[in-house]
């Protein structure tokens, strides 16, 4: 009612008819109906989860969305998408062709735009997930969307916004894939889920833990809940790991047309070039450090997704979860053993769907690989959504306590979140100052010329112990956040940050034989007096 009247103010026109209104006005008045009508058929869940991504994407992600942030690789990859075809990711390829057309422009590392794009994607995921697992609780669906917006790996995402957009578009086409496997739908939209899952996987090969899952708690549900026999539930999942099997064919095919088509090799980088080639012993090993990770995630590296206190409270949502899983497969095996088994093994196959990245990479797991893992909290949510104790009491206090993890887990990552981007900005102020500093003096260098050449020397060990090193905010444990001071100062592309954001246009070179040259040897390392040097008609900086 008062929308329709504030649309009577907006768009009358005085003297048009008896009541002020033209056919503008109705033509507007009729599209908001239509607007309004659309809205309200999206589901209440769909519209919780996409309000909590949203509002949990501005707390968790502001700091990212509202500063421009680049270091690592979005230095170098300012204006591109990254690495394609060589990688295994040929739909990537084809999203930068179209972007370049679309918007007749070179594709570029824009952190609103992307941003609010990827946000929007991700919103739409969550909204799809508790649609396909029919998730009712309203709260649980808004929490699970806070978590999902928070989770630490979409921080690490945004490190890298030349690329977040299409990750997050390729994260939706897996969950549009298993709704579309999953659904009750003609062969050809299954067909259409096969071939959108594939090209799904060739954008980010690491999110094919979301589709898995996806499956997989579908069938749970399905078996859970009764109304087939344990035949038809096994025939049905039987049909559906086809399905899955099916998307990987449609990956790997279009992958060997891109790599004929540009006549390129896939990269060595986290074994792509090798996938599925594995021995048996391996591919134990491999599915063993799964599991290990789903009970006893270690503080790794690069991925550590559970800092702090939050280790605690994955420990307390991990036991809930089993103890519900436990009541539900002994609910099912009342009513039929052979259901209550065949449930109990799909439980089992969780942690392995889960952390499926830990079998497909024999390297070190990056925080972008690892948004399979929220898949755990969507498994938790639909337990604690199914939960029917016998006491009402024990009901909704069951939901208090689930509602108050999901909660404090939202907002202790949203406060993680946060502290990578004061790190990341910290850090890229220091960077600014430290590379101005060092243009600074190479232009005061006695008998310096614009036109000379400027050779870095001993750059893999640079130090500098002039540099503050931000001890306070060390646990920082995610990749690209993970770095010290001295090593976000010299990371590999520490040249173009010099050059983009401090305005260096020097014509550096690189010599093989410049660090094992006995005049360059002698020099002190930089920022000492004579550690910057003209030799040879050119400019020598020894790190």
């Amino acid at each position: 009612m008062t929308f329709n009247f504030l649309l009577d103010k907006v768009y009358s026109v005085p003297g048009t008819d008896d009541d002020g209104r033209g056919e503008g006005f109705m033509e507007q008045r009729n599209n908001s109906d239509l607007i309004i009508s659309w809205l309200k058929k999206i589901s209440p869940q769909f519209r919780s989860v996409f309000f909590g991504v949203l509002l949990f994407g501005l707390l968790a992600q502001g700091m990212g969305l509202f500063n421009k942030f680049s270091h690592h690789d979005d230095v170098a990859i300012l204006f591109d998408m990254g690495t394609t075809i060589s990688s295994g990711r040929w739909m990537l390829q084809v999203l930068t062709v179209l972007e370049g057309k679309f918007y007749g422009t070179v594709s570029t590392s824009l952190p609103l735009f992307n941003g609010v794009v990827s946000l929007l994607c991700l919103g739409a995921v969550g909204g799809l997930l508790v649609r396909l697992l029919r998730i009712e609780n309203r709260i649980y669906c808004f929490l699970l969307g806070c978590v999902m917006a928070a989770f630490p790996m979409i921080t690490a995402l945004f490190a890298y916004m030349f690329t977040s957009h299409p990750y997050m578009i390729g994260l939706l086409m897996m969950t549009v894939s298993a709704c579309l496997i999953c659904g009750k739908n003609s062969w050809w939209m299954k067909l259409a889920g096969l071939l959108i899952g594939g090209a799904g996987v060739g954008i980010y090969q690491a999110y094919l833990p979301i589709l898995v899952t996806a499956v997989l708690f579908y069938h749970i549900m399905e078996t859970a809940e009764g109304g087939k026999s344990a035949r038809d539930c096994f025939l049905s999942a039987a049909f559906h790991v086809l399905c899955i099997l099916g998307v990987m064919l449609v990956y790997w095919a279009g992958n060997r047309f891109f790599l004929y088509k540009y006549q390129v090799e896939l990269s060595s980088y986290q074994g792509i070039a090798d996938m599925g080639q594995m021995t048996l012993q391996t591919l134990l090993g491999r599915i063993g450090r799964a599991y290990r990770e789903f009970f006893l995630p270690t503080r790794q590296v690069f991925g550590d997704m559970y800092p702090g206190t939050l280790y605690a409270l994955h420990a307390v949502m991990l036991g809930a979860t089993l103890l519900l899983a436990l009541r539900t497969v002994a609910l099912a095996g009342k009513k039929d053993w052979k259901r209550g088994a065949l449930l109990a093994v799909m439980f089992l196959l969780v942690p392995l769907g889960s952390n499926l990245i830990y079998v497909m990479v024999e390297e070190e797991v990056h925080a972008l690989m690892t948004y399979g893992q929220i898949m755990q909290v969507v498994l938790f949510v639909w337990l604690c959504d199914r939960l029917e104790l016998s006491s009402r009491q024990l009901t909704r206090g069951a939901a208090v306590c689930a509602s108050l993890v999901l909660a404090v887990t939202s907002l202790m990552y949203a406060r993680y979140d946060n502290q990578c981007y004061l790190k990341d900005a910290l850090h890229q102020q220091e960077a600014i100052s430290y590379y101005t500093t060092l243009i600074t003096r190479i232009k005061s260098l006695p008998g310096f010329h614009p036109n000379m050449r400027v050779l870095y020397a001993n750059t893999e060990n640079a130090k500098d112990p002039t540099v503050y090193n931000i001890d306070e905010l060390d646990f920082i444990r995610i990749n690209p956040y993970w770095h010290n001071s001295m090593e976000y100062l010299h990371c590999p592309t520490w040249e173009t940050f010099m050059k983009v954001w401090c305005g260096a246009d020097f014509r550096d070179d690189w010599d093989p034989y410049l660090d094992s040259r006995p005049e360059v040897q002698a020099m002190p390392s930089y920022p000492a007096d004579g550690s910057i040097k003209i030799i040879d008609g050119a400019v020598v900086v020894k790190f």
